[in-house]
């Protein structure tokens, strides 16, 4: 089955790129397509014309590999092994090309690192390391009489490796598209670029560059939005030698300030406009397709304990509050070793009708103050639940009100595990007025009689972090959270919630993050993650030092919080 969707649109505008390549030829439409171990020559969609592999993409023991690629009558085969796609210039002039691959020989986007970052600053190089257990990037098309080019195709080959041996208890992700989509000046989504060029002619820029402000440099990699995202292939590996899913996809840079790092994280959209607009594969127990996942690297602690948000909210799963579910993958783009990931639910509607049962059409979702899920005009009920913030919630009858349209409940859990782990990064922080806050809700009352509820996510800035005292063990972030979200300042006026709270508070030291429990489970995550940053540290710098710091930094702060808690609590 061909798969569609891995170019881009005609783009004349220059390339950092140093190869000519010939956007001309690939479209929406064109054809990226990833076959099985052995491909036979079949008529493509729409009777166009169609190349064959002798292999598809997969992993193969040998360190080398003979790939026969065919063309049909009347078609010569161009292809490219350095990454690129190929263009005229790449004309085999045959119709059955044979081409010898070798172990490890994708390497485009590590060479061409410096398009990625920026000179003003110093972040973390991108490392050429030909030992990294990089896989090989074949890709082939079509060129017919007149030197046109048509029909792109490209194939992964993960040669002399053996993916489950190198990455145990890790899926596999493998991501193809045109290379001019990650690092085109104008329309990369990894490279610096124009938008970078433009921005640091501001006085803005000058300003941010003179304080060392690394994490507001401007570049294409922190642009938002469906105008920033690109098609690409998808392929899964759980263990076998070929890809359990491969389907076409969108791809965008995910996240705040972390979109400045060296690795980034992704967002991975499934649409009509690719192909399935489901993917069709069990990401997750019970949960069998998705539209959407992401890859994080880790955000605050992407070069340290990239678990460490997974960990600390598996320690509260039985808490009123929701959760995406993680689990551990190794992330190849264009064939290139790109580093562990944490693979997480991306919020959507499917993940509260995955979680709960609700009617997805039903399901409204508020991020960071704004409409996540749901209508524009279901902002309205969140205003509505933020007014009570200016009431007198100590009167039984204003807090009854509120207790209609709130979980009290989630809404204790929610600021009590936010407020233990040392939560710096929550509320009104410079950021916006509600950042990391996730509330969701039915709109038809279906469930829970259409009361808020608190879903947890990016917990990585907390438990001593960078060993600064903003999150420090013995700060005081009840009183933080007094002044950072009001709508918590005034339910605390009651004093039935604040029962409620502070029973929450001291369950959640005692038990959900006692030391003992914490030490046991980073000790669990520690054996899984840490051979893997080994890795890591090959392909963005050596920082592994900071992953014992930041480790110790933790459990230093669950040794000591719990008393600190007691004394905080003391002086409400």
């Amino acid at each position: 089955m061909k798969k569609t969707g891995c170019s881009g649109q005609q783009n004349k505008r220059k390339l950092l790129i140093p190869i000519v390549l010939l956007l001309g030829v690939l479209s929406i439409g064109a054809v990226i397509w990833f076959g099985g171990r052995k491909t036979a020559p079949e008529p493509a969609e729409d009777g166009e014309a169609a190349l064959s592999f002798s292999h598809g993409s997969g992993v193969y023991g040998e360190d080398s590999l003979r790939v026969t690629i065919s063309a049909p009558k009347g078609y010569t085969v161009a292809f490219t092994t350095d990454g690129t796609f190929p263009t005229a210039e790449n004309d085999s002039g045959r119709s059955v090309a044979e081409v010898e691959l070798e172990k490890g020989m994708a390497r485009y986007l590590a060479v061409h690192a410096e398009l990625q970052l920026y000179p003003e600053f110093d972040p973390a190089p991108i490392l050429d390391d030909p030992t990294l257990p990089n896989g090989t990037m074949l890709c082939a098309a079509l060129v017919d009489g007149e030197g046109n080019v048509s029909g792109t195709e490209a194939n992964v080959y993960f040669l002399g490796m053996d993916l489950e041996t190198l990455f145990p208890g890790f899926l596999v992700v493998s991501i193809v598209t045109d290379p001019v989509h990650l690092l085109d000046y104008d329309t990369g989504i990894l490279a610096a670029g124009a938008v970078h060029d433009e921005w640091v002619q501001t006085a803005e820029a000058e300003e941010i560059i003179a304080n060392g402000y690394s994490w507001l440099v401007e570049t294409n990699s922190t642009q938002h939005g469906r105008e920033w995202e690109r098609p690409c292939i998808v392929q899964i590996y759980d263990g076998a030698d070929t890809p359990a899913v491969e389907q076409s996809a969108g791809i965008r840079v995910q996240g705040n300030l972390s979109r400045r790092l060296s690795q980034k994280s992704f967002n991975l959209y499934f649409r009509s406009d690719y192909g399935e607009k489901r993917l069709h594969y069990e990401l997750f127990p019970g949960i069998r397709e998705s539209k959407s996942f992401t890859l994080r690297s880790g955000g605050n602690t992407a070069d340290a304990l990239k678990f460490k948000n997974d960990m600390l909210q598996s320690l509260v799963s039985d808490r009123a509050v929701g959760m995406a579910q993680g689990r551990p993958a190794v992330l190849f783009l264009n064939g290139e070793y790109w580093g562990p990931y944490m693979l997480t639910e991306k919020i959507s509607e499917l993940t509260f009708q995955d979680h709960y049962g609700v009617d997805k059409d039903q399901v409204i979702v508020i991020k960071d103050g704004e409409v996540e899920v749901g209508e524009d005009e279901d902002l309205q009920l969140y205003r509505e639940l933020l007014a009570f913030a200016d009431q007198d919630l100590s009167d039984p009858a204003v807090y009854d009100r509120f207790c209609s349209v709130m979980d009290v409940r989630s809404f204790a859990d929610f600021c009590a595990i936010r407020i233990y782990i040392g939560d710096d990064d929550c509320g009104s922080t410079g950021w916006g007025d509600a950042k990391n806050i996730v509330l969701w809700r039915t709109r038809d009352r279906s469930f829970n009689e259409g009361r808020w509820q608190f879903f947890l996510y990016d917990l990585e800035k907390t438990t001593g972090l960078y060993a600064t005292e903003v999150s420090a063990y013995y700060t005081d972030h009840i009183q933080m959270f007094l002044e950072r979200i009001p709508l918590f300042a005034a339910a605390m006026q009651n004093a039935e919630f604040r029962e409620l709270f502070l029973n929450a508070l001291k369950e959640i030291g005692t038990e959900n993050y006692s030391y003992e429990r914490v030490q046991e489970t980073a000790q669990a995550y520690d054996e899984v993650w840490r051979p893997m940053m080994d890795v890591y540290y090959r392909r963005f710098d050596d920082g592994s030092w900071k992953y014992d710091f930041t480790m110790g930094l933790m459990l230093e702060f669950f040794q000591k919080r719990y008393d600190y808690i007691l004394s905080f609590i003391d002086e409400l």
